[in-house]
């Protein structure tokens, strides 16, 4: 039990410095945290706590629970910011590593589940959405604690009903988060694994009931709610058109199907180039095992359905997180980088190509720090310096361990260099790049060119970022020229912000008159904010 607890403690304590330090230190950035963190204070203000809405606009795209998350962090620290549009994904994905951790010790052992839970914590997309403003690292604590509780459940005696409960009310909950995708990981990845492990008992289990009561108590609940408030067409909208059609047939976020197979090992670095090796060594005689095939089955069913969806993005692909992660642990506990005998090459070899890997790194940064560093960032070589020692001193590390057989060392060693390096991005990098990709400074100039009557709008863009860091709601938004030229002809003075190519199609257009008010950037953006007077 005190093993137990000083692992669940150094997962807490590195999780919990990893994804909560400086966590409001740079301004919420495109695509989805200026947009989730207005839908919230919209919510906050006044819009309503059942249907969400965006720029005074009901807003189709995702239930409420992440965004009532995030109303309640920002009561709890008192006003609606940076840190409070991202504490939900921080604590979610911190507990995702604690359950991470106890499917590590349930499947094979104790040291097993540390691995992962570290593997997990460290990878740069789990590190990256654990300090981000998206729903993802929530969601994937919902399936992750599905999946959990239904496996650990059935290989109980007694109180299953218990287990099976909590997993029905994790899946109601994602439902709540992020619909279906919440009880269709779980579901595919437990069910289908029984049904070919011929475990038909799990699918005739009485115990099912109590829980299957609370899903539907939880789900019917709040669909009655969502359907007085706002009626049959907005859960047609947000159970289908906005979600499972746009999922399979509609071109946003369209990726070719082997999306995944090219983002996967770049997303999940540096454990993913031990992963072909975990795969080798989980499927061979040697490490097969019931357990493994558990996580193969869960990794590689999610894997194919999410890449034959028509939409894709990375952060898709998070639930399979955790199984990834128990994989390369598995691997790394039997056969430990340190080590010597059975299986050697299976994991010396990855471990070296890790290494060339970092040092071309260490060597690689300065120079394209130099190249295009002073686009992004005001002190480049400084940073980057930092950088190549961090990457380039935990190569040598692990490389100097690795070759005195120091067992475990390089793995802890790999640990601390993205510990540190991910510490460092959160202090440094991400604080330098965000003069490059905030909304805020153009936010203020359009303020400051404003008067009380004046009228926003914004042309082929979303604009949520500029409806959180203006305060200004609602603004106009247009897509058709012609919608926009109308705008422009107003009596009144209006502003309208676009794209840079898109004013110089207008600026020539003899029936407006326009100015340009304000210049600016937004990540790779080049706006311009025009009036009509």
């Amino acid at each position: 039990m005190k093993k137990t607890l000083l692992s669940l403690l150094i997962v807490f304590v590195l999780g919990g410095v990893l994804y909560f330090y400086n966590l409001g230190g740079w301004d919420l950035w495109n695509p989805d945290e200026p947009r989730y963190a207005q839908i919230t204070r919209e919510m906050l203000q006044g819009e309503g706590w059942i249907i969400p809405h965006l720029n005074s606009e009901v807003y189709l795209n995702k239930p409420p629970l992440f965004f009532w998350l995030i109303a309640s962090a920002a009561k709890a620290i008192g006003e609606m910011n940076e840190s409070a549009a991202r504490l939900p994904s921080a604590i979610f994905a911190l507990l995702t590593l604690m359950l991470t951790f106890m499917l590590g010790k349930r499947l094979f052992n104790e040291k097993a589940g540390l691995f992962a839970a570290l593997i997990l914590a460290t990878n740069f997309e789990f590190f990256w959405l654990a300090r981000r403003a998206n729903i993802d690292a929530t969601l994937t604590f919902f399936t992750t604690a599905g999946i959990l509780f239904f496996y650990v459940g059935f290989y109980r005696q007694r109180k299953r009903w218990i287990f099976y409960s909590l997993a029905y009310c994790a899946m109601a909950l994602g439902v709540l988060a992020k619909l279906h995708v919440a009880f269709i990981v779980p579901l595919l990845v437990i069910g289908g694994y029984f049904l070919i492990q011929r475990e038909f008992t799990f699918f005739k289990d009485p115990s099912h009931v109590p829980g299957m009561i609370l899903f539907l108590v939880i789900i019917g609940g709040w669909l009655s709610l969502t359907y007085f408030s706002g009626g049959e067409d907005y859960l047609s909208g947000l159970l289908y058109h906005k979600t499972t059609w746009r999922l399979f047939k509609k071109p946003a976020h369209h990726r070719p199907l082997y999306y995944y197979l090219l983002h996967l090992p770049s997303d999940f670095l540096p454990w993913s180039i031990f992963l072909p090796s975990a795969l080798i060594y989980g499927l061979s005689t040697k490490g097969r095992r019931r357990e493994f095939t558990f996580l193969f089955f869960w990794f590689s069913v999610i894997f194919v359905i999410l890449s034959l969806a028509k939409a894709k993005r990375d952060l898709y692909l998070l639930p399979v997180y955790p199984a990834v992660a128990l994989m390369v642990g598995y691997l790394l506990e039997e056969l430990p980088l340190g080590a010597e005998g059975r299986g050697k090459r299976l994991v010396s070899v990855p471990l070296y190509i890790l290494i060339i890997a970092l040092f071309l790194l260490a060597i690689g940064f300065p120079i394209v720090a130099a190249l295009i560093g002073p686009r992004y960032i005001e002190r480049p070589l400084g940073i980057s310096l930092v950088c190549s020692l961090i990457l380039g001193g935990g190569g040598v590390l692990a490389l100097l361990a690795h070759l005195h057989r120091r067992i475990d060392l390089p793995f802890y060693l790999l640990v601390a260099m993205m510990f540190t390096f991910g510490l460092f991005s959160t202090a440094r990098v991400f604080p330098e790049i965000d003069r490059y990709k905030s909304a805020r400074p153009l936010s203020q100039a359009i303020v400051s060119v404003m008067r009380p009557t004046d009228q926003l709008g914004v042309y082929q863009i979303e604009g949520a970022d500029f409806n959180y860091y203006t305060g200004i709601n609602p603004i106009r938004r247009f897509e058709q020229k012609e919608e926009l030229k109308n705008f422009l002809r107003s009596p009144q003075r209006v502003l309208c912000i676009m794209r840079e190519r898109h004013y110089r199609i207008l600026e020539n257009d003899p029936t407006i008159q326009i100015s340009v008010a304000v210049r600016g950037q937004v990540g790779h953006k080049r706006l311009v904010v025009i009036s009509n007077r």
